[in-house]
């Protein structure tokens, strides 16, 4: 049974051998069985005393809690820390061909310096994501590669997030209207937003071991002439007329249940610290006033504050959640271990087809959702004034977290009840997003009076796309987790931002090259509807259920290899 530990001996665990030549397995050499079984238990024992320590209640909680301190700091680094950017950036920039100061509502035009030139002020911002997204995904790739080993999960994850909240807290210190302050105040959030990528993956590769630890479906490998087959339940030929059994359906259908529940729920409690630093936003700012010029002075003491309860609440959420047991390492040098990892994790693309599908369209969705969020935040102060509507500016992301929780739990409590397939859910949020980003690009002609130049579409926008895209965030991390191959969970998740390499950079590079072409931020939320419609493409083209039963197939590299020591050659 997944997730319990057998007290028999490895001898005992190792099936009857069924073949005609009896007397040939007979005389087979005994150490020979004894590396064999060695080999099916290194696959299988690994997972196994992870599901067993993931199995208690104050795992589950422990984790949780883990996911709410992040919540505070993350909201600042997507939502605040880009606001006093744009505002330090207005305040310190020039209108293009002279010196007059920069407007602050309505159709500004705005340059700022940057290296040698001057770029639009809002470009600036989206620069310096271009630059955290690229090295966000360098991160990634060492750490993906080696958390899956030992007890590195549990180690980094901690690490990463206590740094990521001691970056917090110089910002309140940040309050001159110097370039020395907007350098700092950037330099800080390049390094935020590229450790957010570490934890995040951290925190999602447990997504997958909950799933397992609640009885995921997992036939345990068998021995077959001195080689390692597939168990019994599992696919017991090649043809593809073979139906699951009624159990094995209904315990992927426990499975997906499972990580729904703790998918939305991770999602829901990181969203609940999210609102816990939101709301103290709120208070300074309307109780400071936000007037033209100093209103995001308000923003930097809510950053200070959201960096000290992500210290706090991920200390002891550090604390308490047990240590994952991971694959032993060979010893070899860790940066070369996570590059070898990174190739062979390539080179399972022929083994888990439809799992790198769907990472992939989970990339392009995901990119171009980051990216009209981006534009949007941006776009809502440009349109109704800069420092004047930082009131309404903690208001309207309060509610945006208020409206994401509200969507995840809607999915969670609909999914088991509502006859729909789960790629039809993945079609209906997909398409809310993508009309959300293709009305932006409707206001680009100034006669036109729709577009988000109207208070009530940022509202209306807002319930829409944050809703949807945090249902449809819910469902790609139980989707795509239930098509990982064990004791890769980390790695895998890793491919998610590693692959953002390809995309996550260029999006608001080539964002910001338009934003300083045109100075108009309703330019750039096309190719965000772009991405997002090529990433409906992929969820089309993937078949869920093959990609769950080639997670419980073990690679052809590692059978062969433990045939290989079977025989006694190896």
């Amino acid at each position: 049974m997944p997730g319990s530990i057998s007290k028999t001996s490895s001898l005992e665990r190792i099936e009857p051998l069924e073949t005609a030549a009896s007397t040939d397995v007979e005389k087979a050499d005994y150490s020979s069985k004894i590396a064999v079984t060695h080999e099916v238990n290194e696959i299988d024992k690994t997972p196994d005393k992870a599901e067993n320590v993931l199995s208690s209640r104050r795992a589950f909680l422990s984790w949780l809690l883990l996911c709410y301190s992040t919540g505070p700091t993350s909201s600042m680094v997507f939502v605040y820390i880009p606001a006093v950017l744009q505002s330090l950036a207005n305040i310190l920039g020039h209108q293009p061909g002279s010196k007059k100061k920069c407007a602050t509502r309505g159709k500004i035009q705005c340059v700022v310096k940057f290296g040698a030139g001057d770029i639009d002020y809002n470009s600036f911002v989206l620069y310096l994501n271009a630059v955290s997204r690229a090295v966000e995904g360098i991160l990634t790739i060492f750490v993906s590669g080696i958390a899956d080993y030992s007890h590195y999960r549990k180690s980094f994850m901690l690490v990463a997030i206590i740094a990521f909240g001691a970056l917090a807290l110089p910002f309140a210190a940040l309050r001159q209207k110097t370039y020395g302050m907007l350098t700092a105040a950037s330099v800080l959030y390049c390094i935020m937003s590229s450790i957010n990528g570490t934890y995040a993956v951290m925190e999602s590769s447990y997504i997958p071991l909950f799933m397992r630890a609640s009885g995921f479906y997992r036939p345990r490998p068998k021995i077959q002439n001195g080689r390692i087959v597939q168990g019994e339940d599992d696919t017991k030929s090649d043809d593809d007329d073979v139906k699951d059994k009624p159990e094995d359906i209904t315990s992927k259908k426990l499975s997906l249940k499972t990580g729904v529940r703790v998918s939305v729920l991770g999602l829901v409690v990181s969203n609940i610290g999210a609102l816990t630093a939101l709301l103290i936003g709120l208070i300074i700012t309307n109780v400071q006033g936000a007037a033209a010029g100093n209103g995001f002075h308000s923003f930097l003491i809510a950053i200070t504050i959201a960096g000290c309860l992500t210290i706090v609440f991920g200390s002891i959420g550090g604390f308490v959640i047990p240590r994952v047991p991971g694959m032993k390492s060979d010893g070899s040098n860790l940066f070369l271990l996570s590059l070898r990892r990174f190739v062979a994790l390539i080179r399972s693309i022929r083994h888990y087809p439809e799992a790198f599908k769907f990472c992939v369209g989970w990339i392009l969705w995901n990119t171009g959702y980051g990216a009209h969020n981006r534009i949007l935040g941006l776009l809502f102060r440009e349109t109704l004034g800069l420092g004047i509507s930082d009131g309404e500016y903690t208001t309207w992301t309060f509610t945006a977290i208020l409206f994401a929780c509200v969507g995840s739990l809607s999915w969670m409590f609909l999914f088991p009840k509502v006859p729909c397939k789960v790629k039809m859910w993945a079609y209906i949020f997909l398409s809310v997003n993508i009309i959300c980003a293709v009305w932006g690009a409707f206001g680009i002609p100034s006669h036109v009076t729709i577009g988000y130049k109207h208070r009530v579409e940022f509202w209306i926008e807002q319930l829409l796309f944050m809703a949807t895209s945090s249902a449809l965030r819910s469902l790609n991390r139980v989707v795509y987790g239930s098509m990982l191959p064990r004791g890769r969970e980390a790695q895998f998740y890793g491919l998610e931002l590693t692959l953002d390499l390809a995309t996550g950079w260029i999006s608001p590079l080539v964002q910001g090259a338009i934003q300083d072409r045109t100075h108009n931020l309703r330019w750039p939320m096309i190719p965000n509807a772009m991405l997002m419609v090529i990433a409906l493409g992929f969820y089309m083209w993937v078949d869920i259920e093959k990609g769950m039963a080639d997670a419980l197939k073990p690679e052809p590299a590692r059978k062969a290899k433990a045939g290989k020591r079977g025989d006694g050659t190896g």
